[in-house]
């Protein structure tokens, strides 16, 4: 089996400090060749444990993946600006894709999950609601990944598209239709020397999300200037553009390259478009390529002059 070991950081401060720690163990080759099991623990502010059979067809680029997970996560509560609680947004359930797999840039995938949900305050005034239930959904999903590197990447394009049909959440009144696309692309300008773009948008359609579906904003490299969760609704749109420049090597057994880089975002997350406020964040700081992750650390102004240090481990683009 392959052992892949992560580290998951992501803070503004003591007032909102998440971290976990964790790891994958791939077995290859199970059952036939270029089958896949794949298995995820992940301990921490988040807790996560996740399994998923990946099975090609008749040795075509089709393939099926039954799946099962179990997952705590913190989720943020907000009246107005001001964060009033922290949710547990727990979930364990599974599921069933069928796809296509290209090679090594792109996937489709479709499938049916169920789940059984619960968010319940963790710190917050008492008498706060509890929600809980089943959800199930079909889902289709797109990825295509031309990026040169999983952690940092210099030049490429990614883009994740999700289409859902929410049958039954937790307070939903009737079905709902959700789509979501993520993009990011990045160019090279000089061997040291990339800009980068990344949009992404969702929206719901037919009606109103349950709180297991609404789309969310703040909080690192989502509006750096906010806190994780701040913005809530049933549509979003977001936007990024900056640069980033080498600045340092790193000792081959810490890692890789040390950048700089600076980079504006700008996005709202809303339920009524007549109630849409597009809030934005100036973002400088470093970035690192290191053996645990991409490490960064930057600060953010908002055009309001609210102000937060972030730091965070993890995928970044």
């Amino acid at each position: 089996p392959f052992v892949d070991l992560a580290v998951n950081v992501d803070g503004s401060g003591v007032a909102a400090f998440d971290f976990s720690a964790g790891a994958r163990i791939t077995f290859m080759d199970v059952e036939h060749h270029g089958g896949e099991w794949r298995n995820d623990l992940m301990l921490g502010s988040s807790n996560l444990a996740a399994t998923e059979f990946y099975q090609p067809i008749a040795n075509t680029h089709f393939f099926m993946a039954p799946y099962a997970f179990a997952s705590k996560l913190p989720r943020n509560a907000f009246e107005g600006q001001t964060r009033v609680a922290v949710f547990g947004d727990e979930r364990a359930g599974g599921g069933f894709d069928l796809g296509y797999d290209s090679g090594r840039r792109s996937e489709l995938r479709f499938g049916y999950q169920l789940f059984s949900g619960k968010l319940a305050p963790l710190i917050g005034s008492a008498g706060l609601p509890v929600l809980s239930g089943s959800t199930g959904e079909f889902r289709t999903r797109y990825v295509w990944d031309g990026q040169d590197s999983p952690s940092i990447p210099s030049a490429g394009t990614r883009i994740v598209a999700t289409l859902a049909r929410v049958l039954q959440s937790p307070g939903l009144v009737h079905p709902i239709d959700q789509l979501e696309v993520q993009t990011s692309t990045l160019i090279p300008t000089s061997e040291k020397t990339s800009l980068f773009l990344a949009a992404s948008g969702g929206t719901t359609f037919h009606g109103t999300a349950s709180q297991f579906q609404v789309f969310s904003l703040g909080g690192s490299f989502r509006l750096g200037t906010y806190l994780p969760n701040e913005f809530v609704g049933n549509h979003y749109g977001y936007a990024s553009f900056g640069f980033r420049r080498e600045l340092y090597r790193l000792p081959q057994l810490v890692g890789k390259k040390v950048y700089w880089g600076g980079w504006y975002e700008a996005g709202s997350a809303f339920n009524n478009p007549d109630s849409l406020i597009v809030r934005g964040s100036a973002n400088a700081g470093f970035i690192a390529d290191t053996i645990v992750g991409p490490i960064a650390i930057f600060g953010s102004v908002s055009p309001t002059g609210q102000s937060r240090v972030n730091f965070s481990v993890g995928r970044l683009f």
